[in-house]
């Protein structure tokens, strides 16, 4: 038997006995028949000869040829699958990708801001020259003191605020609640909200959301995404800016800051410090950037 056809009626095999979609399994045979023409131009001629030396330089191949790690990983999935029916068959005696590892996928590294992009979108607004001006600092300032999700800075009630303390109750993702402490500017500009602004927008004295727009309602996500992206706008920032974008650089500017991981980690809520860690690499590439600026060597 041909490895082609062997493909083939494994492809008919995820249709008809696992029941796959067509198009899944005319996925699976896709990325089949890439294994089985890099086997030709290696003279493969049999099954036995398919072994762990073969598998990883086809991988190999696959990433010299700019393959992204997630592509790898199906393929191999695929081959896995394939080579456990080849097994179950019987035309296979071992399977040689059983102790081989997915590849790592690339690390998407979170966007901060500078701390002087920062002061710059802040500044901005400073002083405030209309009503807007003095909500929107407010939520910033709490978003880059604070570290907030944008659901959590959402769903603050007035309760959850104790500004003489200078810290705020916090229900974070998995109903986790966490206490988080707020600086000096942030507390100012929250006060001078609750003072100037939200008694205005308040029409029902029954609402206890801290941030409300014009009509008094609580505000929705999709208006504070684009509050954000405004404001960094008008700024002069070029670079995509979202709620999420603060609560990145409120992590690492702690960090630069020298915060230990730990306690970043339970200020921004991760449940797990391997969430936190990313934002090592962020400190550690602001580093090398500050060597290699100030270095004469570098």
């Amino acid at each position: 038997m041909d490895f082609e056809q062997a493909v083939e009626e494994y492809a008919l095999y995820l249709v008809v006995e696992i029941g796959l979609a067509k198009s899944t399994a005319a996925g699976y045979r896709g990325d089949l028949m890439g294994f089985v023409r890099y086997m030709s131009q290696k003279n493969i001629d049999g099954w036995d000869s398919v072994d762990l030396s073969l598998m990883t330089t086809y991988l190999h191949d696959l990433r010299s040829k700019g393959v992204k790690p997630v592509t790898i990983s199906r393929k191999l999935s695929a081959l896995r699958g394939f080579f456990h029916y080849l097994r179950k068959e019987k035309r296979m005696a071992s399977d040689p990708a059983a102790f081989m590892d997915n590849p790592k996928k690339a690390e998407i590294l979170p966007k901060a801001l500078s701390n002087e992009d920062v002061e710059r979108i802040l500044d901005s607004m400073d002083p405030p020259g209309s009503l807007a001006d003095i909500r929107d600092m407010a939520i910033l300032e709490l978003l880059y003191a604070g570290g907030l999700r944008a659901s959590e800075l959402l769903s603050l009630q007035l309760r959850d605020l104790d500004l003489d303390l200078g810290y705020l109750r916090c229900i974070g993702k998995g109903n986790k609640e966490r206490i988080v402490p707020i600086g000096g500017k942030a507390i100012t500009a929250i006060r001078n909200y609750l003072t100037s602004c939200r008694p205005v927008a308040a029409a029902d004295p029954g609402e206890r959301a801290v941030f409300l727009n014009r009509r008094g309602k609580p505000l929705s996500r999709q208006w504070l995404w684009g509050m954000v992206r405004d404001r960094a706008g008008r700024a002069g920032i070029q670079a995509q800016v979202s709620p999420h974008t603060f609560r990145h650089s409120f992590a690492t500017s702690l960090l630069i800051g020298g915060a230990d991981l730990r306690s970043v980690q339970e200020l921004l809520g991760h449940s797990d410090v391997s969430t936190t860690q990313v934002y090592t690499h962020l400190t550690d590439q602001r580093l090398r950037e500050a060597y290699k600026k100030s270095h004469p060597r570098a």
